[in-house]
């Protein structure tokens, strides 16, 4: 007894602690990280995210690759800063028949519940620049 308790109660915490393979979601916000030129923005999400991409993963995330800030309450489930395991992971997100990827390099703490995205990806989901409104319906995947 003792035996097939210790069994189950290994192939439990294994099954616990797996990552999912894939992290998805659907109807989620999209929001606009800076206005104008997307390159000090990918800058400031590269260099101070919440990631720490620059340090922690260097050369992982290639250098024309857009960057996002995940909402909070997503990226939480996940781990705290550089150890959130979505970190450097490449997004793919989706909206009315447009896909782009982009890399997780930021938490977004905004009460909207939205990935804060570059300009680039922004106006390639139909946004424009000085335009701060939430475009909302997207999908996303994230491989683990």
């Amino acid at each position: 007894m003792q035996f097939s308790l210790a069994i189950a109660a290994s192939v439990l915490a294994a099954t616990a602690s797996a990552a999912p393979a894939a992290v998805s979601g659907t109807n989620t916000n999209g929001s606009i990280f800076m206005f104008g030129d997307p390159a000090p923005a990918r800058n400031l999400l590269y260099n101070f995210g919440a990631c720490g991409i620059s340090t922690y993963f260097p050369g992982q995330v290639p250098d024309d690759m857009p960057l996002v800030a995940m909402p909070a309450n997503i990226f939480d489930q996940f781990g705290f800063a550089q150890h959130n395991t979505l970190c450097a992971k490449i997004i793919t997100l989706t909206r009315n028949g447009v896909t782009r990827q982009a890399a997780i390099a930021d938490r977004n703490l905004s009460n909207t519940n939205s990935i804060d995205m570059t300009l680039d990806l922004w106006e390639a989901f139909g946004g424009h620049d000085n335009d701060g409104s939430i475009i909302p319906g997207f999908s996303y995947v994230i491989n683990n």
